[in-house]
C-alpha cells in the first residue's frame, strides 16, 4: 500500500460529512450508520472519532472560507453544528477530543465551552505554564546538576596513562572523555565554562594533560584566550602567580595543543 495515499476510512467519513453538510444526508442517519456495530466494529471507534475530530476541524475551515467569498447563508455551518450535537448526545465523539482540536469560535457554537475568549485566554496560561514556567524551572536545577557531574567525572580522569586514580577503577581516560561530551550536550553546558573547569583539572594533576583527547574536545582557537583570562586573574594581585599554571602551559605547548603564536597571545611569558 501506498503510505502517502489518503485513509480509507477517513475518506469515507469525510464524503458522509461533507453530504451532511450540504444538505443531501440527515444528521441522524450517519449517527444510526456509525452506532451500528455490523457496520463500523468498535474496535474502530477510537480511531472513527480522531478522524471527525479532523474532519469537523477542516470542514468548519472551508465553510468558513466559502462563506467570505460567496457571503453565504449561513446553512452549512448549522448543518456541521447539527452534526456535531447528535454525535455528542450519541457518545461517538468525545467532548475532550473536540477541545484539542477545534477551534475555540466553533466549540462556543456548539456548546461545548461558555466563551470562546475564556477559553483561548485559558489554552494561553495553560501552554505557558507547561512550556516556560517549568522549562525555566529545569534550566535552573538541571544547569547546577550539571556542572556538578562534570566536576565529579573529571575527578575520576586518571593521572597518567599507566596510573589508574579512579575511585570507581575507571583506568581509561577514553571513558571519562565520553561522559564528560555527554554530560556537556545532556545538559547545555556552556563550553567555554567546561574548558575553565578541564583546566583546573589538569592544573591540579599536571600529569591528566597527558590525556589530549580531552581538551581536544573544545575549539584550539579558544584555549589561549581561557588561559589568558587566567592569568589576567593574578595581574596586580598580592598573590603570584601559581607555578602550576605556567607548568600547564609548558605541558600544553609541548604536546602541541597550544601554540606557540597563540599561546603568547595573552599570556606572559612562560620561562
Amino acid at each position: 500500500a501506498d503510505p502517502s495515499a489518503p485513509n480509507p476510512l477517513k475518506v469515507v467519513l469525510h464524503d458522509l460529512s461533507s453530504a451532511v453538510v450540504r444538505g443531501a444526508l440527515e444528521p441522524e442517519r450517519l449517527v444510526t450508520v456509525l452506532s451500528d456495530a455490523a457496520l463500523v466494529d468498535r474496535a474502530l471507534l477510537p480511531r472513527v472519532q480522531s478522524d471527525l475530530a479532523d474532519i469537523f476541524w477542516f470542514l468548519g475551515l472551508r465553510i468558513e472560507a466559502e462563506k467570505s467569498d460567496e457571503d453565504g447563508d449561513g446553512a452549512p455551518k448549522q448543518q456541521l453544528l447539527a452534526l456535531v450535537a447528535a454525535l455528542l448526545q450519541a457518545e461517538l465523539v468525545a467532548p475532550e477530543l473536540l477541545k484539542a482540536r477545534l477551534d475555540p469560535e466553533m466549540l462556543q457554537e456548539a456548546g461545548l465551552v461558555a466563551s470562546h475568549t475564556d477559553f483561548h485566554r485559558a489554552q494561553v496560561r495553560l501552554n505557558t505554564r507547561a512550556l516556560y514556567t517549568q522549562q525555566k524551572y529545569n534550566l535552573l536545577r538541571e544547569g547546577s546538576e550539571g556542572y556538578s557531574k562534570l566536576v565529579t567525572e573529571l575527578a575520576e580522569l586518571p593521572a597518567g596513562p599507566r596510573d589508574g586514580t579512579s575511585t570507581r577503577g575507571c583506568t581509561r581516560a577514553a571513558e571519562v572523555v565520553a561522559n564528560v561530551q555527554s554530560l556537556i550536550g545532556y545538559f547545555d553546558l556552556d563550553p567555554n565554562r567546561v574548558l575553565d573547569l578541564v583546566l583546573e583539572a589538569l592544573e591540579a594533576v599536571p600529569s591528566r594533560a597527558s590525556h589530549r583527547s580531552l581538551v581536544e574536545l573544545f575549539n584550539p582557537q579558544y584555549l589561549p584566550h581561557v588561559l589568558g583570562f587566567k592569568f589576567q586573574f593574578y595581574k596586580g594581585e598580592a598573590e603570584a602567580t601559581p607555578h602550576s599554571l605556567y607548568a600547564l602551559c609548558g605541558l600544553l605547548l609541548k604536546q602541541g595543543v597550544l601554540s606557540g603564536k597563540l599561546g603568547q597571545s595573552r599570556s606572559r611569558p612562560i620561562s
